[in-house]
């Protein structure tokens, strides 16, 4: 958010907040109504891009707004350039987050979108959290073809989406057009805010090199 805005949203508050306070309005509800003003200006639109939103075209253009920050650079590649484009982009993201399992993480990817599996599987397997950690594990298992060991996984995938993601990757690999079509569906369908994007343009990808062969 420029700058400019966001004087203009703290100084309306400001002013908001005085004209109560003159107006022997508790002050808790003061600072209860400061707080969701603030809140729904400036942080909500991330919130709801990120997490919450089910519209594809609205986070889309939100993540193209904000495509120079790291963390919306990578769905921003995923949607709109290159496999090379999306290297750099989660470069960006080893660069700016340290966190020990967000390293791990998008290691895992770097290396997957490298093409070399077993470094993958080798970061995903030091991720500490789940359901993440069976559901990339479970991803990269698909990716070596190990369909059976990627299934035995999916009882430890609890976000709705998950189940159906892998199940989709599988039918992809396994040249199951009709599977994958009703699953990856499943997946978006079920998926929301910024992981809901990136499983539709992953997803749309896919569908264009099946038709492809």
């Amino acid at each position: 958010m420029h700058l400019f805005n966001l004087t203009m949203i703290y100084l309306t508050a400001i002013i908001i907040c005085t004209f109560l306070l003159i107006m022997d309005v508790p002050i808790v509800v003061v600072f209860t109504l400061l707080f969701m003003y603030v809140f729904t200006l400036t942080m909500f639109p991330y919130y709801n891009a990120s997490l919450w939103s089910n519209n594809i075209s609205k986070i889309d253009r939100f993540v193209t707004k904000h495509k120079t920050k790291p963390i919306f650079a990578y769905p921003y590649a995923v949607a709109h350039e290159t496999v090379t484009e999306q290297k750099i982009s989660v470069q960006k993201i080893l660069s700016s987050y340290k966190q020990q399992d967000t390293q791990h993480n998008y290691r895992s990817l770097l290396a997957i979108l490298n093409k070399d599996f077993e470094t993958a599987l080798a970061e995903a397997k030091q991720l500490q959290k789940e359901p993440i950690r069976s559901y990339t594990i479970a991803h990269i298992e698909t990716l070596l073809g190990n369909f059976d060991t990627a299934k035995a996984l999916i009882p430890n995938l609890k976000k709705e989406w998950m189940p159906h993601s892998i199940e989709g990757l599988i039918a992809y690999e396994q040249q199951d057009f009709r599977t994958f079509e009703k699953e990856a569906h499943a997946a978006i369908t079920k998926a929301r805010g910024l992981q809901k994007h990136l499983l539709f343009y992953s997803f749309k990808e896919m569908k264009v090199s099946f038709e492809a062969k």
